[in-house]
């Protein structure tokens, strides 16, 4: 992408972003003009209605090649995410890395329910997220339970570093406990069996004969490690249900974020393991997207 120099401040912000709205949705990129304006935004470190101003901000030559760069890593299909290095889940900003996944608005369901199911108890609970990725699940659980203890895991060592940077950002560096390790192992290293109230996995769950069906975005650059629930998508639900149950209190939640058609299997392998079914939860495109299980 070659941007000009134009003459006025105005007329070269608006410049800039016909040329990059242009390049954006030429690449697929649908809303490429709200993208380019939040990249040109991102190069100001002004908000995006500031590109509106009588007294528009005007680009240095540094900067236009920066934001030129921003433009062809987007059309390239990199998440806009990962250019940002944020994105807000539950009204909080998070640092995304390629080591995790993308925080999604339907993964907000699983604080929801947390909420509807388990409400604000007067008592000190333990809170346990699986796989934490970004840490987004455990800090959000930290701002609503401030007197919980909460414990997070990932095998991936990369993604832990940054799910504690986004624990110091919102400041829970001290709350909460990081744990390396697969899904429960590391729980079972600190011995707790029977004692967590409230645990939330957004597990990998895309069969693997998807993966490379999935939009460029998520297939080429988001951590596969993350996306691969093996053949049928199920793989983790079939290692977390049996085990869970030995960790959760009696009468202790689990919280489960599932893909499309996954809920009636998922709940299927939960009775077959002796969960209750409490709740199955519906995203805004009324797909069954969270399992609420309760330890009799």
């Amino acid at each position: 992408m070659k941007i000009s120099t134009p003459t006025s401040t105005t007329q070269e912000t608006q410049d800039l972003l016909r040329t990059a709205t242009r390049a954006l949705i030429e690449a697929g990129i649908p809303d490429g003009r709200r993208e380019a304006e939040t990249l040109i935004a991102h190069i100001l470190n002004r908000p995006r209605l500031d590109l509106y101003r009588a007294d528009a901000l005007s680009l240095d030559p540094d900067q236009r090649e920066a934001f030129a760069g921003l433009i062809r890593r987007r059309a390239s299909r990199e998440p806009l995410q990962y250019i940002l290095g944020i994105q807000e889940f539950w009204g909080l900003e998070f640092r995304v890395t390629t080591d995790t996944l993308i925080p999604r608005p339907e993964t907000e369901l699983l604080i929801e329910a947390v909420l509807e199911q388990f409400g604000r108890p007067a008592l000190p609970i333990t809170l346990v997220d699986l796989c934490t990725g970004t840490g987004c699940l455990a800090v959000t659980l930290g701002t609503l339970y401030p007197t919980a203890r909460i414990l997070a895991t990932d095998r991936s060592p990369a993604a832990l570093d940054v799910a504690r940077s986004n624990a110091l950002r919102h400041g829970m560096a001290g709350r909460i406990e990081f744990l390396e390790g697969d899904l429960l192992e590391p729980l079972a290293s600190i011995s707790l069996h029977n004692r967590i109230d409230v645990m939330t996995v957004n597990p990998p769950y895309v069969p693997a004969g998807e993966l490379d069906r999935l939009q460029p975005e998520v297939r080429f650059h988001e951590p596969r490690l993350a996306l691969n629930g093996g053949c049928d998508g199920l793989d983790y639900y079939r290692r977390i249900l049996p085990g869970a149950l030995e960790f959760l209190r009696p009468g202790g939640r689990l919280f489960l974020e599932v893909g499309i058609r996954q809920a009636i299997p998922v709940r299927e392998m939960a009775e077959q393991s002796g969960w209750r079914v409490d709740q199955i939860k519906k995203d805004l495109q009324k797909i069954d997207r969270v399992v609420v299980l309760k330890k009799p």
